[in-house]
């Protein structure tokens, strides 16, 4: 049986230079011939998803046993274990599977293992996965979106398996007027003409829960270069608190509330069907998702292809296969049904229906038809968890009398690109 390592909480950030070259300069851990462990770190919120992928490998391959390391949420306690795996990592004995959770920039303060994803594919602390993907049938005729899986490459190779996003879209009833702009700024103009208050009300009272979101991507790693324009990001920001003032009693006086909401299962669950899912575009019209969850592999595993086998697990259909095939079987496997992930968007349109818990087909088509529209997916950083803050600090006093938001704006978006710009020249 698989012997569980519970990590106590804790976390600091990964300090991408030393993990580099305390990941060439080391050995990988010492196992003997007999034993093929499989060492899995996940975060508390995914455990029992991990927990289930892991009894079915064991289940399988008898030869395998899987220790998961489990990382919760106490900050201080995180902070403390978070530095133990990291002095391992740099001595080359990490873990062999990565399974982890990339939170939300509008949530609880979220003290995450690779602070920065885009910086950790480049250490090489993450395994190469195109080898095993090359021969692996399902990458041949599979429905997992291009756009997303993009985000896990750096310079040609594929080191993270995105395994669910997040993003917002407008659920439009049959008597609301469509949003007929190709940006955000467009959505924002439409909605100050409109006589309809529930468009008024979905962009004054949930927008600026966005906006860490508004411009994407922001930076390109690659090229180190800061794609965040600090001019159209405040010319914007500007606009928007403007039409929070000039609403804002309009909006007020009226009982029908709307909201742009954050992509789900139960989209369609609390009110009448929507007659489609308008994805709320970005300041230059690009409809982007953030990656909420994503799987790698230890560049210092032994056990390379297990390890990639078991991410699978959350994307292929071998569970279900095996449960066919084994139906007689006493012993009864978990079943996995291509998605990590309950809480956000699959990225497959094959785990869709599951998802949903098989929905009529008009219901699942709208939620299909949002997703297709996705043109790419990033990483959240602590760069738009200080965009979120820093709006929500200016959103907190924009209704006080005389309040002058443009300097606070000013300086927001100055040190946002400054932050930025450390990140793509770490």
């Amino acid at each position: 049986m698989r012997k569980q390592s519970m990590i106590q909480k804790g976390m600091s950030v990964l300090c991408v230079c030393a993990l580099a070259a305390g990941l060439c300069s080391c050995g990988t851990e010492e196992k003997s011939e007999e034993e093929k462990i499989l060492r899995v770190v996940t975060d508390e919120r995914l455990y029992t998803e991990v927990e289930s992928a892991a009894d079915f490998l064991e289940g399988v391959d008898g030869e395998i046993e899987v220790r998961i390391q489990r990382l919760p949420d106490d900050k201080e306690e995180r902070e403390i274990e978070i530095q133990k795996l990291r002095t391992e990592i740099m001595a080359g004995k990490g873990p062999d599977v990565y399974l982890l959770d990339g939170k939300q920039e509008n949530g609880e303060e979220f003290l995450p293992l690779l602070e920065n994803p885009y910086q950790t594919m480049q250490s090489g602390a993450l395994a190469p996965l195109d080898e095993l993907m090359e021969k692996d049938s399902y990458w041949k005729d599979d429905t997992y979106s291009d756009v997303i899986l993009k985000a896990g490459q750096y310079d040609g190779h594929q080191y993270i398996l995105p395994m669910s996003v997040s993003y917002y879209v407008l659920p439009r009833q049959e008597d609301m007027e469509e949003m007929s702009g190709d940006t955000l700024g467009e959505w924002l103009e439409q909605a100050r003409n409109s006589q309809d208050t529930r468009l008024k009300t979905a962009f004054w009272a949930s927008l600026w829960a966005q906006s860490g979101r508004w411009i994407q991507p922001a930076a390109d790693y690659e090229r180190g270069e800061v794609l965040f324009n600090k001019e159209k990001w405040m010319e914007f920001s500007d606009q928007y608190f403007q039409f929070h003032i000039d609403a804002g009693e309009e909006v007020h006086e009226t009982d029908n509330w709307y909201y742009f909401e954050m992509l789900s299962s139960a989209v369609f669950s609390d009110k009448t069907s929507p007659i489609d899912l308008q994805v709320v575009p970005d300041l230059d019209g690009r409809k982007m998702a953030a990656i909420q969850t994503y799987g790698a592999v230890g560049m210092s595993s032994d056990l390379k292809q297990e390890a990639y086998d078991l991410l699978m697990l959350f994307l292929n259909d071998r569970s279900q296969k095996y449960t066919r095939e084994h139906s007689e079987d006493s012993m009864i496997l978990p079943q996995i049904y291509g998605y990590f992930d309950y809480a956000f968007v699959p990225v497959q349109e094959s785990a869709f229906d599951a998802w949903m818990h098989y929905p009529p087909d008009e219901e699942l088509e709208k939620m299909l038809q949002s997703f297709r529209e996705l043109e790419g997916a990033y990483f959240l950083t602590r760069a738009e968890r200080e965009l979120y803050e820093g709006v929500y600090e200016i959103d907190s006093q924009s209704t006080y009398p005389d309040y002058d938001w443009n300097p606070a704006l000013a300086k927001l978006a100055d040190s946002i690109w400054n932050t930025y710009k450390m990140m793509v020249s770490e």
